[in-house]
C-alpha cells in the first residue's frame, strides 16, 4: 500500500479535483462568486437570479468556510420564487447532507418541484431516487430516463443511466438484453461516456446474448479504460490476471488497477496491494509508469 499511496500523492498534479458537488448537465448560468458583496446587494434588492447565486456562493464557496445556513435560505427564497436551479441544489444539499441532516423525502420534494420546472439535472437525480432509494417505485424513475434519453443535450447520458439501472438496479426491473440494448445507444450517440463499455464488457464476457466472448469483452474494457472508466479498468485487470480473452499481464493489470485506485476504487487499491508481493522491483516500477501514462491521456 506504500506504493499505492505514492502514487495517489503523485497523480494530484495529474488528475483535476472534483467539485464539492457534481451539477452535471445543469444550466450553464454560472456566477462568479469575487463580487459576492454585489450579489448579496441584489439578492436583498429581490433579484431572484442572485439571490440563487449569492446562496450557491456561500454554500459552495471557492475559498473559505461555508456558511450553510444563510447559503440554505438564500437558495429558499430562490426556491420559492420559481427558480428550478435552486429546487436543484436544495434536492442536493438534502440528498448529500450538506451542511445539515440528509433527509431523503425533502430531497424528492425538492427534485421533483425542479423536474416541474423542467431542470433535467433535477430528473437525473429524481430517477436516481426513485429506483435506488424508494421501494417499488422503480418504474417511474424509469419513465423519466426514458423521456430524457429522446432529447439531444441529455439522450446519450440518460440512455448510460438506463442501462445501468437495468443491469444494477432492482431485481423488478432486471432487463440483461434491454440493459445492453441502452448501453450500445449510449456508446453510439457519445463515444466519450466509457462506463457504457464496462456493461457492454460484461454483456460479452458472460454470454448474455449468446456465447461468451472474452476477447470482446477485454476490448470493451480497454475501451473504457482508455476513456477513465475505473470498474472497466478493474474488470480488464481480472481478465488480465486470469487470462480471458487473451495472455496473463500481471504488470498490466497492476497498472490499471494503481489506476482505479487512484480515480477512487477501493477495491481496486485493494487488488493492487494482493498481488504487489507477486511481482519484483522493477515490475512494480513499470507498473507505476504505465499506471502514470494513463493518468496523463486522461
Amino acid at each position: 500500500m506504500l506504493r499505492l499511496a505514492t502514487l495517489v500523492i503523485s497523480a494530484t498534479l495529474l488528475v483535476s479535483p472534483a467539485p464539492a458537488v457534481a451539477l452535471a448537465n445543469s444550466s450553464s448560468t454560472t456566477y462568479a462568486q469575487d463580487n459576492i458583496d454585489d450579489l448579496r446587494l441584489a439578492a436583498e434588492a429581490g433579484d431572484t437570479s442572485a439571490a440563487f447565486g449569492y446562496g450557491y456562493a456561500l454554500t459552495f464557496p471557492d475559498s473559505g468556510d461555508p456558511d450553510y445556513a444563510i447559503g440554505r435560505y438564500w437558495l429558499v427564497q430562490a426556491a420559492d420564487a420559481g427558480l428550478a436551479e435552486a429546487n436543484h441544489v436544495l434536492g442536493l444539499v438534502y440528498r448529500d447532507g450538506i451542511g445539515t441532516n440528509a433527509e431523503l423525502d425533502r430531497a424528492r420534494a425538492f427534485f421533483e418541484l425542479a423536474w416541474q420546472g423542467q431542470n433535467t439535472s433535477a430528473g437525473l437525480d429524481l430517477a436516481d431516487l426513485l429506483i435506488y432509494d424508494y421501494e417499488g417505485e422503480a418504474e417511474g424513475g424509469l419513465a423519466i430516463y426514458r423521456q430524457l434519453s429522446t432529447r439531444n443535450d441529455v439522450g446519450a447520458f440518460a440512455q448510460l443511466r438506463l442501462a445501468e439501472a437495468l443491469m444494477f438496479g432492482p431485481e423488478a426491473i432486471e432487463d440483461t438484453n434491454g440493459a445492453l440494448a441502452a448501453a450500445r445507444s449510449a456508446l453510439a450517440a457519445d463515444s466519450s461516456l466509457a462506463g457504457a463499455n464496462y456493461i457492454l464488457g460484461i454483456g460479452s464476457m458472460t454470454g448474455m446474448e449468446g456465447e461468451a466472448d472474452p476477447v470482446a469483452a477485454r476490448a470493451f474494457w480497454q475501451a473504457g479504460a482508455n476513456g477513465g472508466d475505473s470498474l472497466c479498468m478493474a474488470a480488464l485487470a481480472q481478465a488480465m490476471l486470469e487470462g480471458d480473452g487473451g495472455e496473463v499481464d500481471q504488470i498490466e493489470a497492476l497498472a490499471l488497477l494503481y489506476t482505479a485506485a487512484i480515480l477512487g476504487d477501493l477495491e481496486a487499491a485493494e487488488s493492487a496491494a494482493s498481488i504487489e508481493d507477486q511481482l519484483e522491483e522493477a515490475q512494480l516500477t513499470e507498473a507505476e509508469q504505465r499506471s502514470a501514462q494513463y493518468l496523463e491521456r486522461l
